[in-house]
């Protein structure tokens, strides 16, 4: 992956969607025998989808009201 995957292209996914292209990305990486320290671009695509992971977990948390 040579371009970074900014958050508003990632906010259309699903939990499960962002979940799967996480753990595509990090293989990808193991595959090639590399971090993700390795590529700083790959780095900020993993922080955006952590980040909008985040925000959609969090959007769905709802206290209880009384």
């Amino acid at each position: 992956m040579s371009y970074i995957i900014t958050q508003a292209e990632l906010a259309h996914l699903t939990e499960t969607e962002l979940r799967a292209l996480y753990h595509r990305i990090v293989s990808d990486l193991t595959g090639c025998n590399l971090t993700i320290d390795d590529c700083p671009l790959v780095k900020i695509t993993i922080q955006n989808i952590l980040s909008v992971l985040a925000r959609k977990q969090a959007l769905k948390y709802k206290p209880p009201r009384f």
